[in-house]
Protein backbone atom coordinates (compact mmCIF):
# COMPACT_ATOMS: atom_id res chain seq x y z
CA UNK A 1 0.00 0.00 0.00
CA UNK A 2 2.87 2.42 0.83
CA UNK A 3 4.29 1.99 -2.84
CA UNK A 4 0.38 3.49 -4.43
CA UNK A 5 0.41 6.10 -1.61
CA UNK A 6 3.94 7.75 -3.17
CA UNK A 7 2.68 7.15 -6.78
CA UNK A 8 -0.35 9.17 -6.45
CA UNK A 9 1.53 11.73 -4.40
CA UNK A 10 3.54 11.97 -7.55
CA UNK A 11 0.71 12.56 -9.59
CA UNK A 12 -0.74 15.04 -8.05
CA UNK A 13 2.58 16.63 -7.78
CA UNK A 14 2.52 17.07 -11.39
CA UNK A 15 -1.22 18.30 -11.64
CA UNK A 16 -0.89 20.93 -9.04
CA UNK A 17 2.40 22.26 -11.26
CA UNK A 18 0.57 25.07 -13.14
CA UNK A 19 -0.29 26.80 -9.57
CA UNK A 20 3.24 26.63 -7.86
CA UNK A 21 5.43 27.26 -10.99
CA UNK A 22 7.40 24.74 -13.16
CA UNK A 23 7.02 21.62 -11.73
CA UNK A 24 9.11 18.54 -10.86
CA UNK A 25 8.83 16.66 -13.73
CA UNK A 26 9.94 19.82 -16.36
CA UNK A 27 12.55 20.21 -13.66
CA UNK A 28 13.75 16.73 -14.49
CA UNK A 29 13.53 16.73 -18.12
CA UNK A 30 14.87 20.75 -19.32
CA UNK A 31 17.95 20.25 -21.32
CA UNK A 32 19.58 23.26 -19.39
CA UNK A 33 19.11 26.75 -18.67
CA UNK A 34 18.20 29.37 -20.63
CA UNK A 35 19.79 32.54 -22.07
CA UNK A 36 19.27 35.55 -20.55
CA UNK A 37 17.24 37.12 -22.59
CA UNK A 38 14.57 34.20 -21.96
CA UNK A 39 15.63 33.64 -18.33
CA UNK A 40 12.34 35.13 -16.75
CA UNK A 41 10.74 32.35 -19.25
CA UNK A 42 12.65 29.56 -17.04
CA UNK A 43 9.61 28.70 -14.65
CA UNK A 44 7.29 28.79 -17.52
CA UNK A 45 7.93 26.05 -20.19
CA UNK A 46 4.66 26.57 -21.40
CA UNK A 47 5.53 29.94 -22.91
CA UNK A 48 7.64 28.44 -25.60
CA UNK A 49 6.75 24.74 -25.92
CA UNK A 50 3.12 23.25 -26.12
CA UNK A 51 2.85 19.97 -24.80
CA UNK A 52 3.43 17.20 -27.37
CA UNK A 53 2.47 19.33 -30.28
CA UNK A 54 6.00 19.83 -31.61
CA UNK A 55 4.51 21.70 -34.55
CA UNK A 56 3.12 24.51 -32.89
CA UNK A 57 6.22 25.84 -31.28
CA UNK A 58 6.65 28.53 -34.09
CA UNK A 59 3.43 29.78 -32.78
CA UNK A 60 4.33 29.94 -29.02
CA UNK A 61 7.67 32.24 -30.77
CA UNK A 62 5.91 34.35 -33.04
CA UNK A 63 3.51 35.42 -29.90
CA UNK A 64 6.28 36.90 -28.50
CA UNK A 65 8.27 38.24 -31.34
CA UNK A 66 5.30 39.65 -33.07
CA UNK A 67 7.05 42.01 -35.50
CA UNK A 68 9.21 38.59 -36.98
CA UNK A 69 6.16 37.09 -36.97
CA UNK A 70 4.52 39.85 -38.74
CA UNK A 71 7.87 39.96 -41.36
CA UNK A 72 6.99 36.02 -41.85
CA UNK A 73 3.05 36.56 -42.99
CA UNK A 74 3.87 39.71 -45.12
CA UNK A 75 7.01 38.31 -47.22
CA UNK A 76 9.34 41.49 -46.50
CA UNK A 77 12.72 41.44 -44.51
CA UNK A 78 15.17 38.91 -43.72
CA UNK A 79 12.81 36.56 -41.91
CA UNK A 80 10.08 36.94 -44.73
CA UNK A 81 12.71 36.54 -47.52
CA UNK A 82 15.02 34.02 -46.70
CA UNK A 83 13.01 30.62 -47.67
CA UNK A 84 14.49 28.68 -44.62
CA UNK A 85 13.94 31.18 -41.93
CA UNK A 86 10.19 31.59 -43.27
CA UNK A 87 9.63 27.94 -43.17
CA UNK A 88 11.29 26.34 -41.08
CA UNK A 89 11.51 25.98 -37.20
CA UNK A 90 12.46 29.00 -35.39
CA UNK A 91 15.32 27.10 -33.26
CA UNK A 92 16.85 26.38 -35.86
CA UNK A 93 18.67 28.98 -35.85
CA UNK A 94 18.20 30.08 -32.45
CA UNK A 95 18.56 26.93 -29.83
CA UNK A 96 18.49 27.65 -26.40
CA UNK A 97 18.60 26.16 -22.90
CA UNK A 98 22.55 26.49 -23.10
CA UNK A 99 22.74 28.98 -20.50
CA UNK A 100 22.69 32.30 -19.68
CA UNK A 101 25.58 33.38 -21.50
CA UNK A 102 24.72 31.90 -25.01
CA UNK A 103 23.56 34.25 -27.35
CA UNK A 104 20.53 33.36 -28.99
CA UNK A 105 21.63 35.04 -32.51
CA UNK A 106 24.32 33.03 -34.37
CA UNK A 107 24.85 35.46 -36.92
CA UNK A 108 28.10 34.70 -39.34
CA UNK A 109 28.75 38.67 -40.50
CA UNK A 110 31.17 37.29 -43.55
CA UNK A 111 29.22 35.62 -45.33
CA UNK A 112 25.74 36.98 -44.47
CA UNK A 113 23.94 38.14 -47.58
CA UNK A 114 21.81 41.43 -46.76
CA UNK A 115 20.08 40.89 -49.88
CA UNK A 116 17.62 38.94 -48.14
CA UNK A 117 16.56 42.27 -46.07
CA UNK A 118 14.41 45.10 -47.39
CA UNK A 119 17.88 47.37 -47.58
CA UNK A 120 20.89 45.95 -49.80
CA UNK A 121 23.92 46.75 -49.33
CA UNK A 122 25.42 48.78 -52.58
CA UNK A 123 28.15 51.52 -53.03
CA UNK A 124 30.14 52.24 -50.21
CA UNK A 125 27.80 50.65 -47.43
CA UNK A 126 29.35 47.38 -48.79
CA UNK A 127 32.77 48.20 -47.20
CA UNK A 128 31.13 48.70 -43.59
CA UNK A 129 30.91 46.94 -40.50
CA UNK A 130 27.49 45.90 -39.32
CA UNK A 131 28.11 47.50 -36.28
CA UNK A 132 28.02 50.68 -37.64
CA UNK A 133 24.59 50.48 -38.15
CA UNK A 134 22.97 48.42 -35.94
CA UNK A 135 23.37 48.44 -32.63
CA UNK A 136 23.84 45.25 -30.28
CA UNK A 137 21.80 42.47 -31.58
CA UNK A 138 19.08 45.13 -33.05
CA UNK A 139 19.02 43.74 -36.31
CA UNK A 140 15.49 44.15 -37.33
CA UNK A 141 14.23 47.67 -35.96
CA UNK A 142 17.06 49.81 -37.76
CA UNK A 143 15.78 52.85 -39.71
CA UNK A 144 16.64 52.73 -43.78
CA UNK A 145 16.05 56.33 -44.70
CA UNK A 146 19.45 58.16 -44.67
CA UNK A 147 19.42 60.76 -42.18
CA UNK A 148 19.16 58.39 -39.51
CA UNK A 149 22.05 57.75 -39.93
CA UNK A 150 23.77 60.90 -41.59
CA UNK A 151 22.10 63.51 -39.79
CA UNK A 152 25.56 64.46 -38.32
CA UNK A 153 27.09 64.68 -41.95
CA UNK A 154 24.23 66.58 -43.30
CA UNK A 155 25.76 70.03 -44.34
CA UNK A 156 22.46 71.24 -44.89
CA UNK A 157 21.16 70.87 -41.23
CA UNK A 158 17.65 69.21 -42.32
CA UNK A 159 16.81 72.25 -44.37
CA UNK A 160 16.26 69.99 -47.12
CA UNK A 161 14.31 67.25 -45.54
CA UNK A 162 15.08 63.76 -44.69
CA UNK A 163 15.69 62.30 -48.27
CA UNK A 164 19.33 62.80 -48.93
CA UNK A 165 18.82 60.25 -51.67
CA UNK A 166 17.18 63.06 -54.07
CA UNK A 167 21.10 64.53 -54.17
CA UNK A 168 23.48 61.83 -52.48
CA UNK A 169 24.36 58.45 -53.68
CA UNK A 170 25.26 55.34 -51.62
CA UNK A 171 28.79 55.42 -53.97
CA UNK A 172 30.01 58.12 -51.93
CA UNK A 173 28.74 61.30 -50.12
CA UNK A 174 30.10 63.97 -52.02
CA UNK A 175 28.92 62.37 -54.79
CA UNK A 176 25.73 64.38 -56.31
CA UNK A 177 22.94 62.75 -58.81
CA UNK A 178 20.92 64.67 -60.95
CA UNK A 179 18.47 66.34 -58.70
CA UNK A 180 15.67 67.62 -60.82
CA UNK A 181 15.74 71.12 -59.93
CA UNK A 182 12.74 71.75 -62.66
CA UNK A 183 10.51 70.50 -59.12
CA UNK A 184 11.95 74.03 -57.68
CA UNK A 185 10.08 75.70 -60.63
CA UNK A 186 13.49 77.00 -61.47
CA UNK A 187 14.90 74.29 -64.07
CA UNK A 188 18.46 74.19 -64.86
CA UNK A 189 19.75 75.00 -68.40
CA UNK A 190 22.90 76.37 -70.12
CA UNK A 191 25.58 77.06 -68.08
CA UNK A 192 23.74 76.69 -65.02
CA UNK A 193 24.02 72.81 -65.24
CA UNK A 194 27.28 73.13 -64.32
CA UNK A 195 27.38 75.45 -61.75
CA UNK A 196 27.97 74.57 -57.81
CA UNK A 197 24.93 74.31 -55.53
CA UNK A 198 26.76 76.86 -53.47
CA UNK A 199 27.37 79.50 -56.24
CA UNK A 200 23.38 79.57 -56.00
CA UNK A 201 22.59 78.52 -52.48
CA UNK A 202 25.32 80.60 -50.58
CA UNK A 203 25.29 79.89 -46.69
CA UNK A 204 22.91 77.26 -47.50
CA UNK A 205 19.85 79.14 -48.06
CA UNK A 206 17.81 77.09 -50.11
CA UNK A 207 14.57 79.09 -49.56
CA UNK A 208 13.44 82.10 -50.70
CA UNK A 209 15.76 82.67 -53.37
CA UNK A 210 14.85 85.28 -56.13
CA UNK A 211 14.55 83.58 -59.84
CA UNK A 212 15.71 86.87 -61.80
CA UNK A 213 18.81 86.50 -63.37
CA UNK A 214 19.81 90.00 -62.27
CA UNK A 215 19.45 89.07 -58.79
CA UNK A 216 22.62 86.77 -59.38
CA UNK A 217 24.52 88.75 -62.26
CA UNK A 218 24.46 92.22 -60.67
CA UNK A 219 28.15 92.09 -60.74
CA UNK A 220 28.35 90.95 -64.14
CA UNK A 221 26.18 93.66 -65.24
CA UNK A 222 28.54 95.39 -67.53
CA UNK A 223 26.05 97.54 -68.50
CA UNK A 224 25.87 98.78 -64.99
CA UNK A 225 21.89 98.75 -64.93
CA UNK A 226 21.44 101.27 -67.82
CA UNK A 227 19.97 98.72 -69.34
CA UNK A 228 17.35 97.78 -67.29
CA UNK A 229 16.85 94.38 -65.35
CA UNK A 230 15.76 92.10 -67.76
CA UNK A 231 18.75 90.78 -68.59
CA UNK A 232 17.24 87.73 -70.68
CA UNK A 233 16.03 90.57 -73.38
CA UNK A 234 20.02 89.71 -74.72
CA UNK A 235 21.57 87.48 -72.61
CA UNK A 236 21.12 83.11 -72.38
CA UNK A 237 21.99 80.94 -70.17
CA UNK A 238 24.43 79.32 -72.29
CA UNK A 239 26.78 81.68 -71.96
CA UNK A 240 26.99 85.70 -70.33
CA UNK A 241 28.95 86.79 -72.67
CA UNK A 242 27.10 85.85 -75.73
CA UNK A 243 24.49 88.62 -76.13
CA UNK A 244 21.24 87.49 -78.17
CA UNK A 245 19.53 91.16 -78.18
CA UNK A 246 17.03 91.29 -81.27
CA UNK A 247 18.19 94.35 -82.84
CA UNK A 248 15.62 94.11 -85.49
CA UNK A 249 13.02 95.73 -82.40
CA UNK A 250 14.46 98.58 -82.24
CA UNK A 251 13.89 99.46 -85.96
CA UNK A 252 17.79 99.04 -87.33
CA UNK A 253 18.31 95.50 -88.02
CA UNK A 254 22.08 94.53 -87.54
CA UNK A 255 23.07 93.05 -91.12
CA UNK A 256 26.66 92.42 -92.75
CA UNK A 257 29.50 94.05 -90.45
CA UNK A 258 27.48 95.69 -88.06
CA UNK A 259 26.16 92.15 -86.81
CA UNK A 260 29.83 91.17 -85.79
CA UNK A 261 30.12 94.67 -84.18
CA UNK A 262 30.75 95.35 -80.59
CA UNK A 263 27.57 97.20 -78.82
CA UNK A 264 30.28 99.54 -77.09
CA UNK A 265 31.15 100.55 -80.91
CA UNK A 266 28.12 102.35 -81.32
CA UNK A 267 26.84 103.18 -78.16
CA UNK A 268 29.92 103.34 -76.35
CA UNK A 269 31.14 102.72 -72.82
CA UNK A 270 28.30 102.10 -70.30
CA UNK A 271 25.56 102.19 -73.05
CA UNK A 272 27.20 106.06 -73.01
CA UNK A 273 25.01 106.62 -76.27
CA UNK A 274 21.66 104.87 -75.57
CA UNK A 275 20.14 106.49 -79.06
CA UNK A 276 22.96 106.67 -81.78
CA UNK A 277 21.89 108.24 -85.50
CA UNK A 278 20.96 105.64 -88.32
CA UNK A 279 22.85 107.43 -90.91
CA UNK A 280 25.72 105.64 -91.83
CA UNK A 281 27.23 109.05 -92.06
CA UNK A 282 27.07 109.79 -88.53
CA UNK A 283 29.45 106.83 -87.63
CA UNK A 284 31.78 106.06 -90.47
CA UNK A 285 32.73 109.42 -91.39
CA UNK A 286 36.42 108.49 -91.00
CA UNK A 287 36.02 106.02 -92.99
CA UNK A 288 34.91 107.98 -96.12
CA UNK A 289 37.57 108.29 -98.83
CA UNK A 290 35.89 110.45 -100.65
CA UNK A 291 35.75 113.35 -97.64
CA UNK A 292 32.55 113.96 -98.40
CA UNK A 293 32.62 115.15 -101.75
CA UNK A 294 29.90 112.02 -102.88
CA UNK A 295 27.89 113.43 -100.01
CA UNK A 296 26.60 111.60 -97.11
CA UNK A 297 24.06 109.20 -98.38
CA UNK A 298 27.00 106.13 -97.78
CA UNK A 299 24.21 103.43 -98.68
CA UNK A 300 24.04 104.92 -102.40
CA UNK A 301 27.25 102.60 -102.81
CA UNK A 302 28.53 100.77 -99.92
CA UNK A 303 26.43 98.43 -97.53
CA UNK A 304 26.87 96.70 -94.33
CA UNK A 305 28.42 93.67 -95.81
CA UNK A 306 32.04 95.29 -96.51
CA UNK A 307 32.44 98.97 -96.29
CA UNK A 308 34.77 98.51 -98.88
CA UNK A 309 32.87 96.47 -101.42
CA UNK A 310 30.41 98.77 -103.32
CA UNK A 311 26.95 98.13 -104.64
CA UNK A 312 26.30 101.29 -106.53
CA UNK A 313 24.11 100.60 -109.38
CA UNK A 314 26.25 102.07 -111.98
CA UNK A 315 24.04 101.11 -114.86
CA UNK A 316 21.77 104.18 -113.68
CA UNK A 317 24.27 106.49 -115.12
CA UNK A 318 23.80 105.37 -118.65
CA UNK A 319 27.14 103.88 -118.50
CA UNK A 320 26.61 100.10 -117.16
CA UNK A 321 29.37 98.24 -116.17
CA UNK A 322 30.78 95.16 -117.74
CA UNK A 323 33.32 92.81 -118.39
CA UNK A 324 36.42 93.97 -115.95
CA UNK A 325 35.18 97.61 -115.77
CA UNK A 326 32.79 95.88 -112.80
CA UNK A 327 35.60 94.73 -110.93
CA UNK A 328 37.90 98.10 -111.22
CA UNK A 329 38.11 100.83 -108.77
CA UNK A 330 35.69 103.78 -108.58
CA UNK A 331 39.02 106.06 -109.08
CA UNK A 332 40.37 103.92 -111.61
CA UNK A 333 37.64 106.32 -113.43
CA UNK A 334 36.95 108.97 -111.60
CA UNK A 335 39.85 110.70 -111.39
CA UNK A 336 37.73 113.68 -110.01
CA UNK A 337 34.19 113.46 -108.02
CA UNK A 338 31.88 113.04 -109.79
CA UNK A 339 30.14 116.60 -109.02
CA UNK A 340 33.07 118.38 -110.34
CA UNK A 341 33.69 116.18 -113.25
CA UNK A 342 32.50 112.95 -114.98
CA UNK A 343 34.74 110.13 -117.23
CA UNK A 344 34.50 109.91 -120.81
CA UNK A 345 32.17 107.01 -121.99
CA UNK A 346 34.05 106.29 -125.22
CA UNK A 347 36.34 103.61 -125.24
CA UNK A 348 39.62 105.78 -126.43
CA UNK A 349 38.75 108.00 -123.78
CA UNK A 350 39.84 106.45 -120.64
CA UNK A 351 42.21 103.54 -122.65
CA UNK A 352 44.42 106.07 -125.45
CA UNK A 353 47.57 105.09 -123.32
CA UNK A 354 46.52 101.60 -123.85
CA UNK A 355 46.09 101.73 -127.23
CA UNK A 356 48.94 99.64 -128.86
CA UNK A 357 48.06 101.14 -132.44
CA UNK A 358 49.01 104.63 -131.02
CA UNK A 359 45.37 105.82 -133.27
CA UNK A 360 46.13 104.28 -136.73
CA UNK A 361 42.84 101.94 -136.15
CA UNK A 362 40.56 104.91 -135.35
CA UNK A 363 39.29 105.18 -132.17
CA UNK A 364 35.99 102.97 -132.40
CA UNK A 365 38.24 99.87 -130.12
CA UNK A 366 35.01 98.51 -129.84
CA UNK A 367 35.20 97.15 -133.08
CA UNK A 368 37.97 94.46 -131.80
CA UNK A 369 37.94 94.96 -128.00
CA UNK A 370 35.92 94.15 -125.03
CA UNK A 371 35.14 94.99 -121.92
CA UNK A 372 36.05 91.39 -120.71
CA UNK A 373 39.79 92.08 -121.43
CA UNK A 374 41.81 94.78 -122.56
CA UNK A 375 43.97 92.32 -124.54
CA UNK A 376 41.12 89.29 -125.49
CA UNK A 377 40.75 90.78 -128.85
CA UNK A 378 36.64 89.81 -130.78
CA UNK A 379 37.22 91.34 -134.33
CA UNK A 380 35.74 89.00 -136.70
CA UNK A 381 37.92 89.48 -139.69
CA UNK A 382 35.92 86.59 -141.43
CA UNK A 383 32.67 89.41 -141.48
CA UNK A 384 33.94 92.05 -141.02
CA UNK A 385 36.90 92.43 -143.96
CA UNK A 386 37.11 91.01 -147.89
CA UNK A 387 39.86 88.06 -146.34
CA UNK A 388 38.68 85.94 -144.20
CA UNK A 389 41.20 84.05 -141.72
CA UNK A 390 41.82 80.47 -142.05
CA UNK A 391 44.68 77.97 -141.05
CA UNK A 392 48.26 79.69 -140.12
CA UNK A 393 46.24 83.15 -140.88
CA UNK A 394 43.80 82.70 -137.86
CA UNK A 395 46.66 82.13 -135.45
CA UNK A 396 49.25 85.19 -136.74
CA UNK A 397 49.14 88.18 -135.03
CA UNK A 398 47.81 91.25 -136.73
CA UNK A 399 51.06 93.10 -136.65
CA UNK A 400 52.30 90.53 -138.57
CA UNK A 401 50.15 91.81 -141.36
CA UNK A 402 49.13 95.13 -140.62
CA UNK A 403 52.56 96.34 -140.33
CA UNK A 404 51.31 100.13 -140.78
CA UNK A 405 48.24 101.39 -139.49
CA UNK A 406 44.83 100.51 -140.94
CA UNK A 407 43.54 103.60 -141.82
CA UNK A 408 46.65 104.71 -143.64
CA UNK A 409 47.40 101.67 -145.76
CA UNK A 410 44.61 98.89 -147.38
CA UNK A 411 46.17 95.65 -148.11
CA UNK A 412 46.14 93.76 -151.02
CA UNK A 413 44.46 89.89 -150.74
CA UNK A 414 45.93 88.24 -152.82
CA UNK A 415 49.19 85.77 -151.87
CA UNK A 416 51.89 87.94 -153.31
CA UNK A 417 51.44 91.13 -151.42
CA UNK A 418 52.27 89.27 -148.20
CA UNK A 419 54.26 86.85 -149.21
CA UNK A 420 56.77 87.54 -152.48
CA UNK A 421 59.62 87.97 -150.16
CA UNK A 422 58.78 83.85 -149.63
CA UNK A 423 58.10 82.94 -153.11
CA UNK A 424 60.96 81.11 -153.99
CA UNK A 425 60.07 80.72 -157.54
CA UNK A 426 61.05 84.89 -157.79
CA UNK A 427 57.36 85.50 -159.41
CA UNK A 428 57.98 83.42 -162.75
CA UNK A 429 55.47 81.56 -161.69
CA UNK A 430 52.73 84.06 -161.53
CA UNK A 431 51.37 85.98 -158.18
CA UNK A 432 48.35 83.46 -157.87
CA UNK A 433 50.49 81.44 -154.71
CA UNK A 434 47.07 79.77 -153.85
CA UNK A 435 47.04 77.64 -157.03
CA UNK A 436 49.64 75.09 -155.12
CA UNK A 437 50.26 76.68 -151.48
CA UNK A 438 47.13 76.81 -148.85
CA UNK A 439 46.91 78.69 -145.64
CA UNK A 440 47.64 75.97 -143.57
CA UNK A 441 51.40 76.14 -144.40
CA UNK A 442 53.61 78.00 -147.02
CA UNK A 443 55.99 74.92 -146.49
CA UNK A 444 53.63 72.02 -145.95
CA UNK A 445 51.71 69.82 -148.51
CA UNK A 446 51.64 71.18 -152.26
CA UNK A 447 48.17 70.73 -153.98
CA UNK A 448 49.57 71.54 -157.15
CA UNK A 449 47.78 68.91 -160.09
CA UNK A 450 50.20 67.93 -162.35
CA UNK A 451 48.03 65.77 -164.08
CA UNK A 452 46.60 68.83 -165.36
CA UNK A 453 49.27 69.56 -167.39
CA UNK A 454 50.56 68.04 -170.70
CA UNK A 455 53.25 65.48 -168.42
CA UNK A 456 51.02 63.82 -165.80
CA UNK A 457 53.17 61.69 -162.73
CA UNK A 458 52.91 58.42 -162.75
CA UNK A 459 55.03 55.43 -161.54
CA UNK A 460 58.60 56.85 -160.02
CA UNK A 461 57.05 60.31 -161.08
CA UNK A 462 55.13 60.26 -158.44
CA UNK A 463 56.98 60.06 -155.29
CA UNK A 464 59.34 62.52 -156.49
CA UNK A 465 59.78 66.05 -154.68
CA UNK A 466 59.12 69.10 -157.28
CA UNK A 467 62.77 70.23 -157.04
CA UNK A 468 63.59 66.78 -158.04
CA UNK A 469 62.91 67.75 -161.89
CA UNK A 470 62.54 71.48 -161.22
CA UNK A 471 66.02 72.31 -159.27
CA UNK A 472 65.40 75.86 -160.23
CA UNK A 473 61.95 76.32 -158.88
CA UNK A 474 61.23 77.82 -161.83
CA UNK A 475 58.77 75.41 -162.76
CA UNK A 476 59.09 76.49 -166.41
CA UNK A 477 58.33 73.83 -168.77
CA UNK A 478 61.06 71.69 -169.69
CA UNK A 479 59.90 69.50 -172.03
CA UNK A 480 58.20 66.11 -172.14
CA UNK A 481 60.47 63.63 -173.27
CA UNK A 482 62.63 61.48 -171.09
CA UNK A 483 65.87 62.95 -172.45
CA UNK A 484 64.90 66.71 -171.22
CA UNK A 485 65.93 65.23 -167.80
CA UNK A 486 67.15 61.66 -167.74
CA UNK A 487 70.99 62.04 -170.08
CA UNK A 488 71.56 58.51 -171.63
CA UNK A 489 74.12 57.31 -170.18
CA UNK A 490 73.73 53.89 -170.49
CA UNK A 491 73.29 53.76 -174.57
CA UNK A 492 75.57 56.77 -175.01
CA UNK A 493 73.60 57.81 -178.60
CA UNK A 494 74.09 54.58 -179.89
CA UNK A 495 70.08 54.24 -180.14
CA UNK A 496 69.96 57.16 -181.50
CA UNK A 497 69.76 60.92 -180.68
CA UNK A 498 68.00 62.24 -179.05
CA UNK A 499 67.04 58.74 -177.44
CA UNK A 500 63.62 57.81 -177.32
CA UNK A 501 63.75 56.14 -174.16
CA UNK A 502 60.53 55.65 -173.97
CA UNK A 503 59.94 53.14 -176.50
CA UNK A 504 61.79 50.84 -174.08
CA UNK A 505 61.51 52.00 -170.87
CA UNK A 506 58.30 52.84 -168.59
CA UNK A 507 58.14 55.28 -165.51
CA UNK A 508 57.46 52.42 -163.13
CA UNK A 509 60.98 50.85 -163.38
CA UNK A 510 63.81 52.54 -165.28
CA UNK A 511 65.62 48.86 -165.48
CA UNK A 512 62.12 47.06 -166.40
CA UNK A 513 62.07 47.51 -170.36
CA UNK A 514 60.17 45.53 -172.91
CA UNK A 515 61.01 46.55 -176.11
CA UNK A 516 59.80 43.80 -179.09
CA UNK A 517 62.49 44.13 -181.80
CA UNK A 518 60.40 41.46 -184.55
CA UNK A 519 57.62 44.15 -184.31
CA UNK A 520 59.10 47.60 -183.73
CA UNK A 521 62.11 47.38 -186.54
CA UNK A 522 62.48 45.21 -190.36
CA UNK A 523 65.17 42.54 -188.38
CA UNK A 524 63.61 40.41 -186.50
CA UNK A 525 65.55 38.72 -184.34
CA UNK A 526 66.18 35.17 -184.66
CA UNK A 527 68.94 31.72 -183.34
CA UNK A 528 72.22 33.46 -181.90
CA UNK A 529 70.42 36.81 -182.41
CA UNK A 530 67.98 36.02 -179.95
CA UNK A 531 69.02 37.50 -176.09
CA UNK A 532 71.76 39.28 -177.33
CA UNK A 533 72.29 42.53 -175.86
CA UNK A 534 71.71 45.85 -177.63
CA UNK A 535 75.28 47.28 -177.67
CA UNK A 536 76.08 43.82 -179.09
CA UNK A 537 74.65 45.06 -182.90
CA UNK A 538 74.18 49.05 -181.86
CA UNK A 539 77.65 49.98 -180.76
CA UNK A 540 78.20 53.15 -182.65
CA UNK A 541 76.29 56.53 -182.03
CA UNK A 542 73.38 57.38 -184.93
CA UNK A 543 69.94 56.40 -185.55
CA UNK A 544 68.95 52.28 -185.52
CA UNK A 545 66.58 52.73 -188.18
CA UNK A 546 69.57 53.44 -190.60
CA UNK A 547 71.20 50.45 -189.85
CA UNK A 548 71.75 48.01 -192.40
CA UNK A 549 69.91 44.36 -192.09
CA UNK A 550 71.90 42.46 -194.28
CA UNK A 551 73.80 40.16 -192.50
CA UNK A 552 77.57 41.55 -194.09
CA UNK A 553 76.57 45.03 -192.79
CA UNK A 554 77.48 43.31 -189.20
CA UNK A 555 79.53 40.22 -189.80
CA UNK A 556 81.92 41.44 -192.51
CA UNK A 557 85.06 40.92 -190.53
CA UNK A 558 83.76 37.29 -189.52
CA UNK A 559 83.80 36.79 -193.49
CA UNK A 560 86.34 33.74 -194.27
CA UNK A 561 85.76 34.08 -197.73
CA UNK A 562 86.67 38.05 -197.98
CA UNK A 563 84.00 38.94 -200.09
CA UNK A 564 85.05 35.90 -202.66
CA UNK A 565 81.51 34.37 -202.42
CA UNK A 566 79.88 38.22 -202.58
CA UNK A 567 77.69 39.67 -199.27
CA UNK A 568 74.85 37.24 -199.14
CA UNK A 569 75.93 35.62 -196.02
CA UNK A 570 72.67 34.21 -195.64
CA UNK A 571 72.46 32.01 -199.32
CA UNK A 572 75.23 29.91 -197.29
CA UNK A 573 74.78 30.32 -193.15
CA UNK A 574 72.23 29.93 -190.67
CA UNK A 575 71.37 32.88 -188.00
CA UNK A 576 71.64 29.35 -185.31
CA UNK A 577 74.91 28.95 -185.94
CA UNK A 578 77.18 30.74 -188.47
CA UNK A 579 79.57 27.52 -189.03
CA UNK A 580 76.69 25.70 -189.87
CA UNK A 581 76.59 25.96 -193.79
CA UNK A 582 73.10 25.24 -195.61
CA UNK A 583 73.13 25.75 -199.27
CA UNK A 584 69.94 27.88 -200.30
CA UNK A 585 70.25 27.97 -204.35
CA UNK A 586 66.68 29.94 -204.42
CA UNK A 587 68.89 33.02 -202.51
Amino acid sequence: MRGWARLLWFLALMVAAPAIGQTIMERLVTPGPLSSAHARLESRCDSCHSSFRKEAQNGRCTACHRGVGADIASGTHFHGRFGPARSGACKTCHSDHKGRGFGLIQLNRASFNHAFTDYPLTGAHQRVGCASCHNGNDYRGVPRDCASCHARKDPHHGQLGRACQNCHVTTAWKSLQGFNHASTGFALTGAHRSATCASCHAGQRWKGLATTCVSCHTKDDAHRGSRGTNCAQCHSTASWSGATFDHASTGFPLIGGHAAATCASCHGAGNANKHPSRSCFACHASDDTHKGQNGTDCASCHNPRSWKQTSFDHDSTGFPLKGAHRTAACSGCHKLPPKQAKPPVTCIGCHAADDAHKGGNGTDCARCHNATGWKAVSFNHNTMTRFPLAGAHARAKCEACHTAPGVKTRLAVECASCHAKDDAHAGRLGRDCARCHSSEAWKGKIRFDHDLTRFPLIGKHAGLACASCHADKTFAVKGTACQDCHDDKHHNGTLGQPAQCRSCHNPVDWRSWSFDHDKATRFALTGKHQGLICSACHSRVGDPAKLGTRCIDCHRRNDVHRGAFGEECQRCHLTTDFHTIQMNSAR
